[in-house]
Parts: structure tokens; sequence; C-alpha cells
């Protein structure tokens, strides 16, 4: 089950104690971007329905250490990771990573946030521990993917965790052992299913996955023992969370490259290539499901080349894999959460509005008039593909009969199409604007502005507690 003898989480435990801590510049960049559009999207998320609810059932648990995004009263490692995991999902508006089909970020920033608030770590230290933390991520989800993502597990919480859990015993800087008992703490607090897409539980997966990669990093350097098979044996992760018929499942994957998928753990060269590098991140350009993304480019795209009016449309046709629309399972959602998860809403806000933003998924937008009477033209067709074989094609028909065409492979805000540095800040701004009573838009700004490696990480988790009208923790919706 992997190209070496060697235990997967034993050759990632060495990695992550022995890998040099110096990484090249564009590396470190990726990381920081990534810092800065996690916390860009927690702020306002902080307000949204989960993080919300969560607030008052976590500071009845107690104080601590480590502060919590937008809010006054500190809390535990662990809780500090859950609530702050919780709000940086909360909006759907965090990054994507292929190789594990996981939101990566809102996992791994809270939970690195979390330990380096309790040790009084650097800005560096933390990126450090992003970097190793993603990659490990990243060759579990080759190992499983894409069928443990296309059968209904949310990647996010259980490949998350594993991820959080490797980059925490990167900042704690656990011994090989350790950082290997820690990756196996970890698959067993891995869970979430699909089936939570649209509800409050959806972003609590992230919030629990980076609670518990804390929580596993810490257990493991306390001393508690963990299994040996946890990651690749008969009742491990990967045969538990792919199937029966993972071999034959690993066999059909052979000589296909889907992001490094290849069905098997890799225990050599386990930082070759380094996947911050290979693969990227996809920082989200829209405030809503990843897989709606490749769609909503070419909506627009064709809008503005030829442009079109909602009321001169007849259909849009959209035809992708179905991976993709299999997610978007809400074809007449009622709540924020679900026209998140909505071809037809998201499809026909676009078409009338030319955009797709934070405003489209407020509680008084989901029922506009105007947008509900385009959904019925929004179409799709499931094309049982890979996303790596099959680009999503947008087809518009208009009602005077010509058709306007295009295929997206890959969305804005990819390693194929980033957003450039002034449209990443452009966003952080925005989502601070959106924040609801954060008072302390400027030093969170600033601390941002300035992410040197030698910066205590304390500074920055204190200038992103602004608190203002979220202190008592209402829901905004």
């Amino acid at each position: 089950m992997s190209d070496d003898p060697v235990s997967p989480h034993v050759a990632y435990g060495r990695w992550l104690a022995d890998a040099p801590r110096e990484w090249p510049e564009e590396a470190l960049h990726v990381a920081r971007r990534a810092l800065i559009d996690t916390l860009a999207v927690m702020v306002p998320g902080a307000a949204d329905s989960a993080p919300a609810k969560l607030w008052p059932v976590l500071a009845e648990f107690g104080s601590g250490p480590c502060r919590a995004v937008a809010r006054s009263k500190e809390l535990s490692p662990a809780d500090a990771a859950l609530f702050n995991g919780t709000a940086a999902h909360a909006l759907d508006f965090d990054d994507n990573f292929d190789p594990a089909k996981a939101h990566a970020s809102a996992v791994l920033v809270p939970a690195l946030l979390a330990v380096a608030d309790l040790n009084n770590d650097s800005v560096g230290a933390l990126l450090d521990g992003y970097i190793c933390g993603l990659q490990v991520m990243g060759l579990v989800g080759q190992a499983v993917n894409p069928f443990h993502r296309s059968r209904g597990w949310h990647a996010t919480g259980t490949l998350g965790v594993i991820g959080a859990a490797a980059g925490c015993a990167r900042l704690l800087e656990l011994d090989a052992q350790q950082a290997a008992t820690a990756i196996s703490i970890s698959t067993s607090l891995a869970g979430g299913f699909m089936s939570q897409f649209g509800s409050d539980v959806k972003p609590l997966h992230a919030g629990l996955a980076a609670r518990g990669g804390v929580e596993s990093a810490l257990f493991a350097r306390a001393g508690m023992t963990a299994g040996s098979d946890t990651l690749n044996g008969p009742t491990g992760l990967r045969t538990l969370m792919v199937g029966p018929d993972v071999e034959e499942l690993a066999a059909a994957m052979a000589g296909k490259v889907e992001h490094g998928q290849t069905m098997r753990f890799r225990t050599t060269d386990v930082g070759e290539p380094l996947h911050v590098l290979e693969h990227g991140l996809k920082v989200k350009r829209y405030p809503n499901c990843g897989s709606l993304h490749r769609a909503l480019d070419g909506i627009l795209e064709l809008r503005d080349a030829h442009e079109i009016t909602a009321e001169a449309v007849d259909h849009v046709l959209v035809r992708a894999p179905a991976a993709h629309l299999r997610n978007l399972m809400y074809e007449d959602p009622q709540t924020p959460a679900q026209a998140k998860f909505s071809l037809e809403y998201s499809g026909a806000a676009a078409l009338v509005t030319g955009n797709s933003t934070l405003a489209d998924y407020e509680p008084e937008a989901i029922g506009r008039p105007e947008v509900r009477a385009e959904m019925p033209k929004i179409r799709k067709e499931y094309v049982e593909r890979l996303e790596s074989e099959f680009p999503t094609e947008v087809h518009i028909t208009m009602q005077e009969g010509s058709v306007h065409s295009t295929s997206v492979a890959m969305p804005a805000g990819s390693k194929a199409a980033p957003l450039t540095d002034g449209q990443l800040w452009a966003k952080l701004e925005g989502c601070i604007a959106a924040a609801p009573g954060f008072d302390n838009a400027e030093a969170l700004l600033g601390a941002l502005a300035d992410l040197d490696a030698d910066m205590p990480v304390r500074h920055l988790t204190a200038a992103m507690q602004g608190i203002g009208g979220q202190a008592d923790g209402r829901a905004r919706r």
C-alpha cells in the first residue's frame, strides 16, 4: 500500500523532525498569502451563524492563553483552534488545496495560531509549520483521493486534522517518534460527511479538525502512544475511508494525473515536490463552494464578453464533472448556507448582478425576485469524468437563438490563474469592512502588511481580537 516498508506516519514524522527550517522565498510567499487570506475571512466569519452559536458554549468552558478572532475572552489552545477554524470556514470564502481536496488553510492557520499563541512563537515559525502541515496533508490526500472525497467524505475534516497535527508537531519541535505519534493520533479524530453541507456543522468540521490537530500534537508531546498502521493498515484510514475496493481503485488510477493522486502512500522523498509550490492553493474569488467557481468564471466571462443581460437569456447549461455538481445539492436554497451550495441560485445571481460577493449571501438577498426569476434558466449536466479530465463547460443560449460557449479548466485564484497580491489585499480590506462591529481594522491591516518573520504571533492575534459589537456573540444570520 506504500512504496516503502516504512509506515507512512513514521516517514512523515522523520521528515517533520529533520527537514531544514529554510524554504524558498516563493514557498514562504504562498504561505504568507494563505495566512493573510485566512485572517481576512475569519474576521467577518466570526459573526456568522455557526461561530456565533459556538461561542457561548466555548465561553463556558473556561479561559486560557490563546486569542479568538473578534472576541475579547481568551481560550484554551484547543478551544481557540475550534472557534477560529469554524470562523475561517463559515463564509466558504477560504482557500482550497487540491491534493487533499480540502480547505487547508482554514484548518492549518487556526491550529498553528493557537499553538504559536501558547508558546509565543514567531510568524516565521508559524509559516514553517504551515508549509510542513500542508505537505503532509497533501501526501495523505494523494493516497486516498479522488475516491475518498467522491464517496462523500469532507476532507477538510478527515484530512485537515492530519495536516494540522503535522504542522503543530513541527511548531512544537517534536522529535520524529512524537511527530509520528501525533499523526497516528489524529487519524482517530478524523471525521466529516458531505451530508452536513449547507448546515452549521460544515464549517464546524474545520474547527474540529484544527482542534484535533492541536490536541494530537500536545497528546504526543505528553507521551501518549498510538497505533502503527492507522494510515495504511487493513483497518487504517485508507481502507476504511475509501472502501473495500481500494486496491481496485488504486489500480484504475495508474497512469492518470490528478493532482499527484495515486491512491498510494509515498514514503520516500517526502518533501519533494514541495506541495505549497507544486500544487499551490486555490484562493477564492467568490464566497461559496469551490465546486461553483469554474461555472461562475464561465458565466461571468460570457456575460462580460457579449454584454449579456439576464432578461435576454433563454437558458444556461453547465456541463461539469459529476463530483463538482454533487456538491451543489440545493436547487431551491432557503438559507445563505444552502445558497452557497446551489448552482441555480449562485449562477442566477451572477447572471443578474455580474459578480458573486458576500452581499449575495446575506439573508435578505436569498429571496430577491429578480434572481429567483432567473434560477429556472440554470441547467446542469453531470459528466462522469475527473475534474482534470473534463473542464467545466458553460453554454448560454439567448432567446433569439444564438449560443455563447466557453470552458474553464482551472478557476480564478488557482495556481493557473492566481489572484495578484493587490487583488488579495483588496479581498482582505473588503472582508474586514464587511465584519459587523470589528473595531481593530487598522491594527490588523498594519500587522498583516508587515509580516516579518521575527514578529511574535501574539502581536498578530492581539490585532485580530477587535471586538466591537461582536463581543456578545450574536449571529447575523
